[in-house]
């Protein structure tokens, strides 16, 4: 790229030329072009990367402090703990944003540098300008599902059990196994702990039902085996149930009615988010999450989502270079600014949407995970190909 501006501004001066890469070697003189084209992308894509980091890093720890105010045993050294282990899923939602500026403002410093019009009299096409900076944004996609997932569902789970010990108390956890699925719930004066084997209805028909209560040191009061159990508003109701008291007497009930606060929505939220579960771990745990009756569709639409991303963060570098490739240099930063902003409200809105549809089971999980990225980077070539070739 050097040698194409120093032809183009001293094409009249004397002296001797650089080699002229573009006539001896066409394909080291397209390997050199982009490779400075990558370069200057990274530049601005690591520069943006650290603006994220820094805003959402003040934003998430004032919202963190606005939540702790009044609790006392809430130091600032659990805020800010609970503010880095956020913070890589927060950067990971807001990655498409990341790539969409950084190509922005990659292409439009080159415009207004005029390295894209000396690129373009050198003969170079669109493409093999946004060539190596779509092959970066791949690659970019490929590393936050293989190694940014998995590192940021980690520290995820750990920020949900320090939220959940100062910020939010919960009384009851559940955990799934290949055998079912277990259910603890903390009362006043005992501990319930209830394993079903698997879950149909939407009244939470629970089958192979087996219940253990205690009292708050861990001292066993009973245990009860029913068939089934239905949980009812207040109450789970089990059916055909054995009583087995502290000393041992069995008793046969037809109906057994066990108290609960529980609901099938604050059962549902009791499962792992999505957010916690690598993407490596994502397919068993949808696996154990079908074989146990429960809905995986939030589960499902997270794992398809994630493997949309390299498409895209592609589809992004393709909108950034429709508002940022014809930018002049009077009205180029207002409309590319406008425009940034414009398309990517535009998905990050249509995008919730979509995704809500998914979650109602009214279209296919695959469809609404894919058709945001499929439908941005459809647009971006078809614009494309419309501005530069007619």
């Amino acid at each position: 790229m050097r040698y194409i501006c120093w032809r183009a501004r001293n094409s009249s001066s004397a002296g001797p030329s650089p080699p002229n890469y573009r006539r001896s070697d066409p394909v080291l003189f397209q390997t050199v072009i982009s490779r400075y084209f990558a370069r200057q992308y990274l530049t601005w894509f690591f520069s943006v990367f650290a603006v994220f980091v820094f805003l959402i890093g003040i934003f998430d720890v004032v919202e963190l402090l606005r939540r702790s105010s009044g609790k006392d045993n809430v130091t600032i050294g659990i805020v800010l703990q609970m503010s880095a282990l956020k913070m890589p899923l927060l950067i990971q939602d807001l990655a498409p944003f990341i790539v969409l500026i950084s190509a922005m403002l990659a292409f439009w410093w080159m415009a207004k540098a005029n390295e894209l019009v000396i690129a373009r009299s050198a003969g170079l096409s669109p493409w093999q300008i946004i060539g190596p900076v779509i092959s970066i944004a791949l690659i970019a996609g490929v590393v936050q599902i293989l190694l940014l997932n998995p590192l940021a569902a980690r520290l995820n789970a750990q920020f949900e059990r320090i939220e959940t010990e100062y910020l939010r108390r919960q009384d009851s956890q559940l955990a799934l196994a290949a055998s079912g699925f277990w259910l603890r719930q903390a009362g006043e004066d005992n501990v319930v702990v209830l394993h079903g084997g698997k879950v149909s209805g939407d009244e939470l028909e629970v089958s192979d039902v087996m219940v253990l209560i205690m009292d708050r040191t861990g001292a066993f009061l009973s245990r009860i085996d029913a068939e089934t159990a239905y949980l009812q508003p207040g109450a789970w109701q089990l059916r055909d149930a054995w009583v087995k008291d502290a000393d041992g007497r069995r008793t046969f009930t037809k109906v057994y009615d066990l108290p609960t606060d529980m609901t099938v929505e604050k059962i549902r939220e009791s499962f792992a988010s999505a957010d916690t579960i690598s993407f490596w771990d994502l397919p068993g745990f949808i696996d154990t999450l079908t074989n146990s009756g429960f809905s995986a569709v939030e589960h499902r639409l997270r794992l398809h989502s994630l493997l949309s991303t390299p498409l895209l963060f592609c589809a992004m570098v393709l909108a950034a270079a429709i508002f940022s490739l014809r930018a002049n240099r009077r009205s180029g930063a207002a409309y590319m600014i406008v425009g940034g902003i414009s398309i990517g409200f535009i998905f990050f809105f249509v995008t919730r949407i979509v995704h809500a549809i998914g979650l109602s089971t009214e279209i296919p999980v695959v469809m609404a995970a894919w058709s945001p990225a499929i439908a941005m980077s459809l647009f971006g070539l078809a614009t494309l190909l419309h501005l530069e070739d007619g």
